[in-house]
């Protein structure tokens, strides 16, 4: 059927009227869509998928210990000083010694043997230790080592005089040929002196040889060419001294080796703290783990507090005063002994260490072989004023005499405090004067060019290098030792007594025992230092520190083993 046009038309309008009413309406709903939304509709996107994360890496173990005084040099043949609090824990010896129990424990060498005159000793060494740069342990370098440090002839190379030669029998055998029979595993097991280092070290300091001064450079810039537990990854000798565990290192990998904890820090800093007071408030804060040294009268109250642990032993360090032999009024030896007779020993144990020492007899420690308990100095201030008379000073003395002592250390400014106050009853003044380590030990190195420069009176501390009185007795007396001589004494009786004794003590101890009496007396005799105090060691630490006690060793004070350390938590 045919539709009219008109209808047509009509039906068209309304078609286009409809369309345009939707087409309004799609735009007036886009438009309060774009409105809503902020931005115009997209295509959907699939969510992606997470992506993968890495576990985040173990915190690391740190342990700060905070030592009193900044370090020296770093130079494994030549430092002879405070660098020994991580000496031992970046580079190895052949042997290691626990003077308590009296026994040898295996370093880079596990088994040795001695010929029956004791002068053939020969040294088997582990297989498999290696360097820090990877080259690895072996007699040619050990014997590298320690002819360097002999030929060097500095800090300790003494220890090793009885030394004739050196022989490579295999790649892991040693032999050392002896010009006289001495203690050679005391003597390799000294915490100076007797280090083994890798010979890469002239490749990497651009030297000729060991010898080459650039060596020392190298050294003393703050690289290391060890085998022991920790690299030393940041030297500022007058701040901290920064350690990381080198996982390459044998002892971590030997089941039962007693120098060894699974629990060890990763990390081992050693931060200069001169102050104890401080060091007992950074303790408390949490900001260091172990104090070397806090105010002897807090100890007990940190060993009531389960928040710490304390540690308590014996030590072969001593506090010692040093006399200017050469210098007015005091190189005359009744005023040495009149002051000798003017120090009031047990009070100073008491105040300046709360009774962690014992009056000291003689130089030499109690509990060392060699030491006699008779040579003390009898607290007089009658005898001392009859001496200074007798000595053409009834008046006293008519200029003040100077003391210096390392600033910072309590024990000392309280000892030196009662030395001043104890000889102005005589009627000597005292100066006190503390100084850096730095400049008291510059001012002393004046002493023998021109004694008047340097100091009157000079404390300091002593430790044992080879575990005999001869480093107490050759070191700080002996003429050839002008580098620790700081009383800048020449006696050469006593000279020849002290390496006549140190000989005999590798064949005769008997022999070798009477002589260190022979020379002690001596010293008794003229005075040119006075022991004041032995040493009785404590350290006070975080309880999270185990181990503590088999980490500190009499034989190597101011060391914390750290490798033996159980780090809780």
């Amino acid at each position: 059927m045919n539709v009219p046009v008109v209808v047509r038309t009509m039906v068209s309008k309304r078609v286009a009227i409809l369309i345009g009413i939707l087409i309004a309406a799609i735009i007036i709903g886009s438009v309060a869509y774009i409105y809503r939304a902020g931005a115009p509709p997209t295509s959907p996107t699939p969510t992606p998928s997470p992506l993968p994360t890495s576990p985040a890496p173990p915190k690391k173990k740190v342990v700060v210990y905070a030592s009193l005084s900044e370090m020296t040099t770093a130079d494994p043949s030549t430092e002879f000083s405070n660098s020994i609090m991580w000496l031992p824990l970046v580079y190895e010896t052949l042997l290691w010694y626990d003077p308590i129990n009296n026994r040898f424990i295996p370093g880079l060498a596990y088994n040795y043997t001695v010929s029956s005159d004791r002068l053939v000793w020969t040294f088997y060494l582990r297989k498999g230790a290696v360097f820090h740069d990877g080259t690895p342990v072996n007699a040619d370098t050990v014997k590298a080592s320690l002819e360097r440090t002999i030929t060097l002839g500095q800090g300790a190379a003494y220890i090793l005089e009885p030394v004739d030669k050196i022989e490579v029998v295999d790649e892991y055998t040693v032999r050392f040929y002896l010009k006289y029979p001495a203690p050679l595993d005391k003597i390799l097991a000294s915490p100076y002196g007797v280090y083994i280092f890798s010979p890469m070290v002239v490749k990497h300091a651009g030297a000729q040889n060991l010898t080459d001064p650039k060596v020392a450079e190298w050294f003393n810039k703050g690289n290391d060419a060890g085998s022991g537990p920790y690299k030393l990854v940041k030297w500022d000798p007058e701040n901290e001294v920064v350690l990381e565990k080198f996982e390459a290192w044998w002892g971590w990998k030997e089941a039962g080796y007693s120098l060894a904890s699974p629990n060890a820090p990763e990390v081992f800093v050693i931060k200069i703290i001169k102050d104890a007071v401080t060091q007992e408030r950074m303790l408390r804060a949490g900001q260091i783990d172990i104090a070397q040294y806090v105010p002897p009268e807090v100890v007990e109250e940190f060993k009531r507090d389960p928040n710490y642990v304390v540690v308590v032993k014996p030590s072969f360090q001593n506090l010692i005063l040093l006399f200017n032999t050469k210098k007015p009024p005091l190189n005359n030896t009744l005023v040495r002994k009149a002051i000798a007779h003017a120090i009031p020993y047990d009070d100073i144990v008491q105040a300046a260490r709360m009774g962690f020492a014992r009056v000291a007899s003689g130089v030499v420690p109690y509990g060392m072989w060699g030491h006699f308990d008779d040579l003390r100095y009898e607290y007089n201030l009658t005898l001392a004023k009859e001496l200074l008379a007798k000595a053409g000073y009834p008046h006293g003395i008519d200029r003040t005499l100077l003391l210096v002592y390392t600033a910072g250390d309590i024990y000392e400014q309280r000892t030196a405090e009662l030395i001043s106050s104890s000889l102005a009853q005589i009627g000597i003044k005292v100066e006190i004067r503390p100084m850096s380590w730095e400049e008291q030990w510059a001012l002393a190195q004046k002493g023998w060019e021109d004694p008047n420069a340097a100091q009157d009176l000079f404390i300091f501390y002593w430790w044992p290098d080879v575990l005999s009185p001869v480093t107490y007795l050759y070191n700080m007396f002996h003429s050839e030792s002008k580098t620790f001589n700081l009383c800048y004494y020449e006696n050469s009786e006593f000279d020849q007594l002290v390496k006549e004794a140190y000989r005999y003590e590798g064949i005769d101890s008997r022999k070798a025992l009477e002589l260190y009496r022979r020379v002690q007396e001596i010293l008794y005799r003229d005075v040119p230092g006075v022991g004041l105090w032995d040493m009785v060691e404590y350290r006070v630490a975080q309880s999270k520190i185990g181990n503590l006690e088999n980490a500190v060793n009499p034989a190597y004070p101011t060391v914390i083993f750290a490798q033996v350390l159980d780090v809780k938590g």
